[in-house]
Order: C-alpha cells, then structure tokens, then sequence
C-alpha cells in the first residue's frame, strides 16, 4: 500500500503549493473579479499541467515494467527458476485513477469530520476549512466574490471542494494511460517491423 500511497504523493503536494498561490489570488479586490478569475484557471491549469506531466511518465514506467516482467514470466516459464517480479509497479489501466483518488482521501475524511460536527454544531466547521485551504486550488472558484481569504461562509460550502475528486482522477487516470499507450505504440512499432524484416 504504501508504493500507492508514495504514487499519489506528488498531486496532494503541489496541492499546498497552489494553495498559496490561490491564496494571493483572492486577495486581489472585488472590483477585478474577472482578474481572479481568469488566475484562478491559470493556477488550476498549471497544476493539472504538473499532474498530467507526472501521471504521464509513471504510465510510461508502468508499462515498461510490465513489459520486462513478461519477459521474466516468459524465462521463468522456460527455465522453471523462480525469478522476482516487480507487481506493484507494473501497469494496470486503474492505477492511474486510484493514485488520483489517494490524494483526495485527505478531502473526503476532512468532508466527513466536517459533516459530524456540523451535526453537532453549526459552527464548528475547522475540518470544513483545513479542506478548503488544501484543495483552494479548487475552492477558490466559489470564493470569487470574497473580501481576502475571510472564512464566514454557510458551512454546506464546503463540500464544494469535492469537486477535486474526479477533476485530480480524470487527470491522474487519462494521462497515466495516455503515458502507457505511448510505450505501447512503440512497442507494436518495433513488432511490426521485426515481423517485416523476418515475417511471421
């Protein structure tokens, strides 16, 4: 679980990264809302930018190391030696989704503290908040019209944030396997012309 996990890391931490940048976004006045705007798409752009780049290299890797552990398959199955395979790291068309969603895990279980104690109290969003500051990149598409960064909102705002989650997987998934495919056009490439060269 943890290579998983080390996968995912890298979307969940440009995350704070963005966050401040969005941060110094909504403290630009209210008379310039179209300028944060159009910055807040810029800053959500190039962080799908970084992601999508990122996603797209560990489809490569991930392929490529599926490849080679089918050539160990295909030596283990000749020579009968028990030979190690790299499983966790080969590719499987899910990954790329899955380490999407890993680095959402933080959102839902901030969202779901934040649901408790709403139950409770109205009042006490903190959870609501430390998930907004995270994901701002996201957040702060609905916090356009806000004075700064101030936090006096209606507590069901921020389950707006959960629109990460399928913007990070679909962005994580498409790229890791567009990135696998790649490799994969490579390799029917070299096939084809081995099958020209020395026919079927």
């Amino acid at each position: 679980m943890w290579y998983y996990i080390k996968q995912s890391f890298l979307p969940f931490v440009y995350l704070f990264f963005m966050a401040m940048t969005a941060m110094a976004i909504l403290t630009i006045g209210n008379e310039l809302v179209w300028l944060k705007a159009i910055l807040c798409l810029l800053n959500l752009g190039l962080y799908l930018i970084i992601v999508c780049a990122a996603s797209y290299k560990d489809g490569q890797t991930a392929l490529k190391e599926r490849i080679a552990n089918d050539l160990e398959r295909m030596q283990i199955i000749r020579t009968g030696e028990d030979r190690p395979l790299k499983l966790k790291e080969e590719y499987k068309w899910w990954k790329g989704y899955f380490y999407g969603f890993l680095s959402c895990v933080p959102l839902l279980l901030l969202l779901a503290i934040h649901t408790v104690l709403m139950l409770i109290d109205p009042a006490l969003n903190g959870a609501g908040v430390v998930a907004s500051i995270i994901y701002l990149t996201f957040f702060a598409f609905f916090r356009l019209n806000a004075v700064g960064t101030e936090v006096a909102v209606a507590p069901t705002i921020y389950y707006s944030t959960l629109i990460a989650l399928p913007i990070i997987m679909i962005a994580t998934g498409v790229s890791y396997y567009m990135g696998a495919r790649k490799i994969q056009h490579q390799q029917d490439l070299i096939k084809e012309k081995q099958r020209q060269i020395y026919g079927e």
